[in-house]
């Protein structure tokens, strides 16, 4: 299998687009759908209850379809995906780490909401961004590509992304926070450093690191914490890393 056609399989995402076109990473409805599913809910019963049994209380049947392709998109929605399967049991893990499980899954698979990255990065703690620096960093990223009402609506969604995040608080003007990343957030940012081919003490600079708000030293102390509760297993001298996965080897066996 080539790398880009594993890295898929896995649930990765290529550019270009992105559900963040039209909508944000949906956390109000990934927090009320994760509370009536478990992980070995099924893609088909996904459908049901979003599409015919409405539990997110959609107005029309339209906006419950593009509701339930919207979530599929940027979350996968079936355990037969590996990305999709391992979030969901760390969310079982570790309910508080929602947010920024589902940011890096979103992430992952959202090249829209990855080219505002820059932005989120770049901003100090205590410092606002206004709405034409996302706009910037879309237009920087894909030159041509989207209107600029399309790109008014995607720095507006990804904005809203990165304060449900935690990132940012506010409404118009928006002040950069730093997050607090747990154990099973590392753990997958960790993972997914693994299987997209970065390994060694680089994965605790990895992009999915610096969304947590983790330097180095900081990824490596929360890693051996992520040890200790049996989320990964650990062995690090110096430069020297090394880093696996029991917990989710069943997964993983065609990835790492």
């Amino acid at each position: 299998m080539e790398d880009n056609t594993k890295l898929e399989s896995f649930g990765f995402k290529p550019p270009p687009g992105g559900v963040h076109a039209a909508r944000t990473m949906m956390l109000a409805e990934v927090v009320r759908l994760w509370a009536v599913t478990n992980p070995s809910t099924n893609a088909d019963e996904y459908r049901r209850l979003v599409v015919e049994d409405n539990i997110l209380g959609k107005p029309t049947e339209t906006s419950r379809v593009k509701t339930f392709r919207h979530l599929r998109d940027l979350y996968g929605l079936s355990p037969r995906m590996p990305l999709f399967a391992i979030y969901r049991e760390l969310v079982a893990f570790d309910p508080e780490s929602l947010p920024l499980l589902s940011l890096l899954v979103a992430w992952t698979r959202d090249s829209l909401l990855r080219a505002t990255t820059p932005v989120v990065l770049a901003a100090a703690v205590g410092t606002t961004v206004v709405t034409t620096d996302w706009q910037s960093a879309l237009v920087e990223a894909f030159p041509g590509h989207y209107s600029a009402l399309s790109i008014a609506s995607t720095a507006r969604n990804s904005a809203a992304t990165w304060t449900q995040s935690g990132h940012f608080r506010g409404l118009q003007k928006k002040t950069r926070y730093q997050v607090q990343p747990r154990p099973a957030a590392l753990a997958l940012a960790l993972l997914l450093a693994n299987v997209s081919g970065i390994h060694g003490d680089q994965v605790f600079t990895s992009p999915w690191c610096q969304l947590l708000d983790l330097n180095a030293a900081q990824a490596r102390s929360l890693a051996f914490q992520a040890h200790r509760e049996e989320l990964l297993s650990l062995r690090a001298i110096g430069s020297v890393v090394e880093i696996d996965f029991p917990r989710f080897g069943r997964l993983l066996k065609d990835y790492l």
